[in-house]
C-alpha cells in the first residue's frame, strides 16, 4: 500500500514502505508461531556469521572467527524479527563479495566477478524487505573510496583501474535494480528520510518526553562509559568498546602499511557505530571483514620477514595465537552459559529470557482477550506497542499510533494523551473523536499509566495480568461487558502457571510486584518483590523497585542499600544513577547527590535535566561557577539534541532561573532580574518563579516592579 492502511488516525497518510520482510515473517508466525520466529532470527544470524567464515585464507580466517566471537553480541541485538534483520545480512553479503574482489589478484579476479552479480539480484530482494537497502549502496561507495585511494598510489593504480573497469557494469545493474519496488525512485526519499531522523527532544527526560527512537541515540563517550569496556560478563556494555579497540588498531596497521582506503574505511565505520546505535551491528560486520584481513596482512608480512613459512590451513598455531584462541572459546563459553541461565537477560532488565518462544513483554494474552470477547470500538494503545497491536489485533483493529509516526499532528495528540488523567477533558474529546473503546496497556513500558486509568471513571479495567491490561470505555452500549468483565484493580490477584520456576518465575514475581507497587499495594508489592529478588538476586529493577517502597515506609537505610546495589549490577545505568542522586538529595547529602549525578551526566546521551540538576545541587553548595557551567551544558545539550523553548518550557525556565539565582547571589541585579524575567516567560503559570522576581526587583531597589510581580503570584494561587 502507498498509504496508510494500519491506523485509524491518519488513514489514507502517504506511505512508502517495502513490506515483502512483514509478510515473510507474517508467514512465518502463521507457520510456526512465536518460536517460529525466533528460530528464524537465530539461523539468519547463523548464515550472517557463516558466510563471514568462509575462509579465503586460514589466518584470516582465524582473525575472522575471534572477532566473530567478540562482536557476536552486537549482530544479536539487531538479529529481531523486523526488517532491519535483513538488511544486516544484505550487508554483509555485499560487503564481503565487494571486498574479496578488492583485494583479490589476476587472475582469479574473473572468477571472484562472476560471484559479484549477485549483487543485483540481491538488492532486488533488499529494495523489497527494508528501506536500509541505503546501506547496500553505502557499501558500493566504500568500495569505490577503496579504489579512489588505489588510484592515488602509484603502486596500486593499474589493478585497480583493471577491477574497476571489470565492475562498473556490476555496480551500475545493482544501482538500477534498486528501482525494481512498487514506489519506484520514491523509495529513495523514504530510505533518507529514515536515515536522516533524530531523537531530538526525545533524548530529554520530562513528563512530556516520549523516548520512541531509542536506538538513533548516540554513543556517550566519557570515562564513566569507556569503563563498560572492563564489564567483560556483560556483552551488551563490553562489545562495543572492544570492536572500537580492534577497529582502531586495525586502522593503525593499515596505515602503517601505507593502505589509506581500508584506514578511512574503519574510521568511517568508527564514527556510525557511535553516532547512532542503529548502526552498531553495521559496524561490526566491518571490522569482522576488513579488520580480520589487515590482522591477517600484518601476521603473514610479520611471517615472511622473520623467514617462516607463511601459515597454511594445516599449520600449527603459534603461541600467541594459540592464547588468543583459548580467550576467545573461554569468552564464549561463558557469554553462552550467561545467556542459556538468562543471566544476561536478568542483568540487562530485558523482557525476553532464554529459549524461542513469546517474550513475556508482550501482551499476547491481552490481545487474545480483546479478540475473544469481540470489544467494539477503536484501541488506544502506547505508542511503542503500535507495531504488536496492528500485527496481533490487524485487520480488525486498527491501531492509535505507531513506529511508522505518519502524521506529527497525531503523535501531539498521542503526547497530549498520555501527560494527561484519564478523566481529563483531553480524553474524552479524543475518545468521542475517534471512537476509542478500549485502552490496551503493557505495563512493563508504561507502568504509570495503570493506576491513572483504575482511579478514572472514563474507563473502567476488564482484563489484568502482570504485564498488561485492557480497559472499556464505561458507557450505556457497553454495559454487558462492563457487568461481566469489570474487575478491581486493588484487589485483583496475580497467580504464577503452575509449570514456572527459576527466572521464569522470578521474572513474572518481577512484574507483578511492580504492578502492584504501582497500583499503590506497597505490602503486597514488598513481598512479591523480595519472592523475586530471593529468586534472581542480580535483577537491577527489582532492587529499584525495592528501594522505592523502602523510601515510601521511611526506612533510608535499606532503600540505600537497595538503590547501591542496584547500581553496583547495572553501572552504565544512567536511570540508576539519577534514582541514587536523587535519592541522596532528599536526604540532604549533597555532596553524594553532586557526585552521582556527575556519574550520570557522563552515561546519557542527552542528559540536559541531569546537567539542570546538578546545578541546583551547585547553587546549594555555593559552587557559582561549577553552576553556571552546568546551566550552560544543560542548555547545550538541549540545542544539540534540537529542543525549542516552546517543547520543554520547564527546562529552559530551570536553566534560566538557575543562572538568576548564580547572578542575584553575586548581587549582579541587572543579570539575575533579566535571566528571572526570560524564566518567567517560559512559565508564565508558575507562583514561584514570579515570586523570585518579585524578591529580585525588591532588592535591585524597584519595589513598583515587585509590587507587580507580587500581584501576579496572588492571581496564580489557588483559591483555598
Amino acid at each position: 500500500p502507498a498509504t496508510d492502511v494500519l491506523s485509524y488516525t491518519s488513514p489514507g497518510a502517504p506511505w512508502i514502505y517495502p513490506v515483502l520482510g512483514e509478510v515473510l515473517f507474517f508467514l512465518i508466525h502463521t507457520v510456526a508461531g512465536y518460536g517460529g520466529l525466533s528460530w528464524f532470527c537465530a539461523l539468519t544470524l547463523l548464515a550472517i556469521v557463516a558466510f563471514l567464515l568462509r575462509p579465503p585464507s586460514h589466518p584470516e580466517c582465524l582473525a575472522t572467527a575471534v572477532l566473530a566471537v567478540v562482536g557476536l553480541p552486537l549482530l544479536g541485538f539487531r538479529m529481531n524479527p523486523r526488517p532491519d534483520l535483513f538488511t544486516h545480512l544484505f550487508f554483509a553479503l555485499f560487503l564481503v563479495l565487494l571486498w574479496r574482489f578488492y583485494r583479490v589478484q589476476e587472475p582469479a579476479s574473473k572468477v571472484r566477478l562472476r560471484a559479484l552479480w549477485l549483487l543485483p539480484l540481491l538488492m532486488v530482494l533488499w529494495v523489497n524487505v527494508h528501506l536500509g537497502f541505503i546501506a547496500g549502496i553505502a557499501v558500493i561507495c566504500g568500495y569505490l573510496l577503496l579504489e579512489a585511494a588505489d588510484l592515488a598510489d602509484r603502486s596500486r593504480r593499474t589493478n585497480a583501474l583493471k577491477r574497476l573497469i571489470r565492475v562498473w557494469p556490476v555496480l551500475a545493474a545493482t544501482l538500477l535494480a534498486t528501482l525494481l519496488n512498487p514506489f519506484g525512485v520514491e523509495i529513495y526519499q523514504a530510505a533518507l528520510f529514515q536515515a536522516s531522523q533524530s531523537v531530538t527532544d526525545l533524548q530529554l527526560h520530562g513528563p512530556a518526553t516520549v523516548n520512541y527512537i531509542a536506538e538513533w541515540h548516540s554513543v556517550p563517550l566519557s570515562l564513566a562509559s569507556m569503563s563498560e569496556a572492563l564489564d567483560w560478563r556483560n556483552p551488551n556494555n563490553s562489545t562495543l568498546w572492544w570492536m572500537a579497540i580492534a577497529a582502531l588498531a586495525a586502522a593503525a596497521i593499515a596505515l602503517r602499511q601505507r593502505r589509506v582506503g581500508p584506514a578511512i574505511l574503519l574510521g568511517l565505520a568508527l564514527f556510525a557505530g557511535f553516532h547512532t546505535l542503529r548502526y552498531e551491528g553495521l559496524f561490526a560486520i566491518v571490522v569482522m571483514v576488513v579488520g580480520s584481513s589487515i590482522f591477517a596482512d600484518a601476521r603473514s608480512r610479520r611471517d615472511t620477514a622473520s623467514g617462516r613459512p607463511a601459515c597454511a590451513g594445516s599449520a600449527p598455531l603459534g603461541w600467541r595465537a594459540t592464547v588468543v584462541v583459548v580467550a576467545a572459546l573461554a569468552l564464549s563459553s561463558v557469554h553462552s552459559l550467561d545467556l542459556i541461565s538468562s543471566r544476561t537477560y536478568i542483568l540487562n532488565c530485558a523482557g525476553e529470557l532464554f529459549g524461542a518462544g513469546e517474550s513475556s513483554l508482550f501482551p499476547e494474552r491481552a490481545a487474545g482477550f480483546i479478540l475473544r470477547e469481540h470489544l467494539p470500538g477503536n484501541i488506544f494503545q502506547p505508542y511503542d506497542l503500535g507495531g504488536f497491536t496492528a500485527f496481533r489485533l490487524g485487520p480488525a483493529y486498527k491501531d492509535f499510533i505507531d513506529g511508522r509516526d505518519l502524521s506529527p499532528a497525531v503523535f501531539e495528540e498521542y503526547k497530549q494523551l498520555s501527560n494527561a488523567s484519564a478523566d481529563s477533558p483531553e480524553w474524552e474529546t479524543e475518545a468521542a473523536r475517534y471512537g476509542i473503546n478500549v485502552v490496551l496497556l503493557s505495563l512493563g513500558r508504561t507502568p504509570g499509566q495503570l493506576a491513572n486509568f483504575c482511579r478514572g471513571k472514563l474507563f473502567r479495567p476488564v482484563y489484568l495480568d502482570q504485564v498488561s491490561a485492557v480497559l472499556l470505555r464505561d458507557t450505556q452500549q457497553n454495559r454487558a461487558w462492563l457487568d461481566r468483565l469489570q474487575i478491581n484493580c486493588d484487589a485483583h490477584q496475580f497467580q504464577p502457571p503452575a509449570q514456572l520456576s527459576g527466572v521464569r518465575l522470578a521474572q513474572f514475581l518481577r512484574d507483578a510486584g511492580c504492578v502492584e507497587l504501582n497500583l499503590g499495594r506497597t505490602a503486597e508489592a514488598q513481598e512479591t518483590l523480595q519472592r523475586s529478588e530471593s529468586l534472581a538476586p542480580e535483577d537491577p529493577s527489582v532492587r529499584l523497585a525495592l528501594a522505592q517502597i523502602y523510601q515510601s515506609k521511611q526506612e533510608p537505610v535499606l532503600a540505600e542499600q537497595e538503590l547501591k546495589a542496584a547500581v553496583s549490577l547495572r553501572r552504565d545505568s544512567e536511570t540508576l544513577w539519577v534514582r541514587l542522586a536523587t535519592f541522596y538529595l532528599q536526604l540532604g547529602r549533597l555532596t553524594e547527590a553532586q557526585r552521582a549525578l556527575t556519574t550520570a551526566t557522563q552515561l546519557a546521551t542527552a542528559p540536559a535535566t541531569d546537567f539542570a540538576l546538578l546545578g541546583q545541587i551547585d547553587l546549594i553548595l555555593h559552587e557559582s561557577d561549577r553552576a553556571l557551567k552546568d546551566f550552560d551544558q544543560a542548555e547545550a545539550v538541549a540545542a544539540r539534541a534540537g529542543a525549542r523553548e516552546d517543547e520543554f518550557p520547564g527546562l529552559f525556565a530551570e536553566i534560566a532561573a538557575g543562572r538568576a539565582m548564580v547572578y542575584f547571589a553575586a548581587r549582579d541585579w541587572k543579570q539575575a532580574i533579566a535571566y528571572q524575567q526570560e524564566a518567567t516567560r517560559n512559565t508564565p503559570d508558575s507562583p514561584q518563579m514570579w515570586q523570585s522576581l518579585a524578591d529580585m526587583y525588591q532588592a535591585a531597589g524597584k519595589p513598583q516592579l515587585a509590587a507587580q510581580a507580587r500581584a501576579r503570584v496572588s492571581a496564580l494561587a489557588p483559591s483555598p
